[in-house]
């Protein structure tokens, strides 16, 4: 592989090693201009720091295609700001809460953030143990299991309709539509790209959220109470608490705002809770050595968790975009440029975490990594993200012993093989085949 002339975005030669390929791009700098699509790489820690700090110069409309598709107008000048946003609708996923900037931003994050609180959280904890034991059930007695399939993606999935109290008919239908879904593939034709599951769950969210406005609106809530009518669950829900939401102003979101915000749950958590359930285990299927010290002392999962995000996090790219001239790390940056902001990178930046490439609990500061993100996109969901992994690690040991690698699909130890879906956002195994001694 030739990193000087590779395409991070349609290279898939470079999805199952990228760490390679940033340290190649760290050795000639922490900022790098690439060879494709006026892109520039940000892999310094503290260069990506400054980047997800920085919105005067630096843009999210572009967070998760990053150049592709390119800007619908041709930049000029020193400053875009007003242009870009004036193509907002033009730019697609702009309207998704990562990608929104300023007020909107904020208004949106304010939604969400209602459904993060800490006592919504700890009543969500009986649901994150039970649903663990319940897919747990299904492979328990095999001594085999496809950790993506049978229990990353549906767990994930399953958490955040509760979350969101989704009634259980649909339920059924977002785990056969989410399963095996992947976000930005390399290979996706546009025809793909408007195919996504998330579609499906926004249209089904749409009818839900619709519905519950409806019924709260004056006459059908007088109508309602008279007919004695209450949520399929025997209480207003919290869909019904969402469809009824209002932004700090006290103005009412579109229902295609809350519908947005539902489906963007739907895909950011499950996707990355998924992949990085499968990039521990795979660390414990590996190392023996942490495996035991995990089942001995329960108490350093989360250590282990933190170490993880630095090491082998779920995310493995975003995008920014450059809306004013500027000056990084030594580099002059047109406004119009892309900006490759990896996580991943940042994370394994020897100036910042020393043996970066060693995966070490011990290690001091871990919490310093930029899995989640730093500024205004900070992930909102990390406190939920941190106890879904926590919960699932600790159950699936308890259930599970002697955890190791399946080598008929992954290899014996001297040739290990693994394979990682064709996307520039995720660090995403297609499949994390183990077997285990049943407990």
């Amino acid at each position: 592989m030739n990193y000087e002339t590779a395409d991070f975005y349609s290279d898939i030669a470079l999805v199952d090693d990228p760490h390679a390929y940033f340290d190649f791009l760290r050795e000639k700098g922490p900022v790098t201009r690439l060879p494709h699509r006026n892109v520039v790489a940000v892999t310094g820690y503290e260069e990506t720091v400054q980047v997800m700090l920085d919105t005067e110069h630096f843009s999210s409309i572009n967070a998760v295609g990053g150049p592709l598709p390119p800007l619908p107008f041709a930049p000029e000048g020193d400053d875009i700001t007003a242009r870009l946003e004036a193509s907002r609708k033009k730019i697609p996923f702009a309207d998704q809460v990562v990608t929104e900037q300023g007020a909107r931003h904020l208004n949106l994050r304010s939604i969400v953030a209602t459904l993060f609180t800490p006592s919504r959280l700890k009543a969500l904890e009986p649901s994150l143990r039970a649903t663990s034991e319940s897919l747990i059930d299904e492979f328990a007695a095999d001594g085999k299991v496809d950790l993506v399939a049978q229990y990353g993606g549906p767990y994930a999935t399953l958490i955040i309709a509760d979350l969101l109290g989704i009634p259980e008919s649909s339920r059924r239908k977002y785990r056969q539509w989410l399963e095996g879904a992947v976000p930005a593939k390399m290979d996706a034709t546009p025809a793909d790209l408007m195919e996504n599951p998330i579609a499906k769950v926004g249209k089904d969210l749409f009818g839900l959220i619709t519905k519950r406005r409806l019924m709260n609106k004056a006459p059908l809530k007088w109508f309602k109470g008279l007919a004695g009518y209450t949520a399929p669950d025997g209480r207003d829900d919290i869909l019904t608490d969402l469809a009824l939401a209002r932004f700090p102003d006290g103005t009412q979101p579109t229902l295609i705002d809350l519908t947005a915000l539902g489906a963007f749950l739907f895909g950011a958590g499950q996707d990355t809770t998924n992949r990085l359930l499968a990039n521990g285990f795979r660390v414990i299927a590996t190392r023996p050595d942490v495996q035991q010290e995990l089942r001995d002392n329960p108490r350093r999962i989360p250590d282990f968790i933190e170490e993880l995000l630095r090491f082998d996090g779920s995310v493995k790219s975003g995008g920014r975009m450059c809306q004013k001239t500027t000056t990084l790390g030594g580099v002059e940056i047109k406004a119009g440029t892309t900006i490759l902001l990896s996580h991943m990178a940042a994370n394994r930046d020897p100036k910042r975490f020393a043996d970066p490439h060693l995966f070490d609990m011990n290690r001091p500061k871990a919490k310093e990594h930029l899995a989640f993100g730093r500024g205004a996109h900070t992930c909102i969901g990390a406190p939920l993200a941190r106890r879904e992994v926590a919960v699932s690690i600790e159950r699936l040991l308890a259930r599970m012993g002697n955890i190791r690698l399946s080598e008929a699909h992954h290899g014996p130890e001297s040739d290990r093989r693994f394979f990682y879906e064709p996307t520039y956002i995720l660090r995403a195994m297609k499949a994390l085949h183990l077997e285990f001694d049943p407990l």
